[in-house]
């Protein structure tokens, strides 16, 4: 009688699937890494808007932008640096009525910051470094972990920003706005944005590659 043949697949055939799996993976892991990323880059876009939105009401209910900086420059358009520890933490009181834990400012920021208390726009843990450790001093931060977020008002209330010098150069800026570096300037009152430039992420480990993150704008 003839023994049965046990069925399976020789090496040959083992070493041919893996080998097309790895293909295919290799093909596939760069598609999703993009798609990941366009949706970071899009709830980014989305978390600065609503900031700027903020500010904008925040305009309109006390005559003046956020007084952010070491001191407030009506005769020039102002960019800030959110990843000044100062700065960043004005931002948040300013535009929230509250410090990143949530606690209620106290009576000497309001009078300097927010009068009302009013919410012109809320922080989510997501917009914050280290969500799971917030801290009444917590960085801001875009979806790409990036604290180095740029702030620009109309301080000088001409309905257009220009004469803005850009910390790592114009071509730091997204190519949407650089003519803001310009006397020519563009049409706008406030713009958040962050860079891809790798020399712009000053928390960044020296490792990353620039092509982790993506330029963030919003512009109103």
């Amino acid at each position: 009688m003839t023994p049965r043949r046990r069925a399976g697949f020789t090496l040959i055939e083992l070493l041919t699937v893996i080998a097309i799996i790895g293909i295919l993976s290799a093909a596939l892991f760069p598609a999703i890494r993009g798609v990941r990323k366009k949706a970071q880059q899009s709830s980014a876009t989305t978390a600065f808007t609503q900031w700027a939105g903020g500010v904008t009401r925040y305009k309109q209910v006390y005559g003046f932008y956020p007084n952010i900086g070491t001191a407030y420059d009506s005769s020039k358009d102002s960019l800030h640096l959110l990843e000044d520890p100062d700065t960043n933490l004005k931002f948040v009181k300013a535009m929230s009525g509250r410090l990143p834990t949530g606690t209620a400012l106290p009576t000497a920021d309001r009078k300097l910051l927010n009068k009302t208390g009013e919410e012109f726009c809320s922080f989510g843990k997501d917009d914050f470094e280290d969500p799971a450790n917030l801290t009444d001093t917590s960085y801001l931060v875009d979806r790409f972990g990036n604290r180095s977020i740029r702030v620009i008002f109309d301080t000088d209330n001409n309905t257009n920003i220009r004469n803005i010098v850009a910390p790592k150069g114009v071509d730091s800026m997204p190519e949407e706005i650089r003519a803001i570096a310009s006397t020519s300037g563009i049409p706008a009152r406030v713009i958040i944005y962050t860079t891809d430039i790798l020399g712009d992420f000053s928390n960044a480990e020296t490792s990353v590659d620039p092509s982790d993150y993506a330029q963030v704008l919003a512009i109103q």
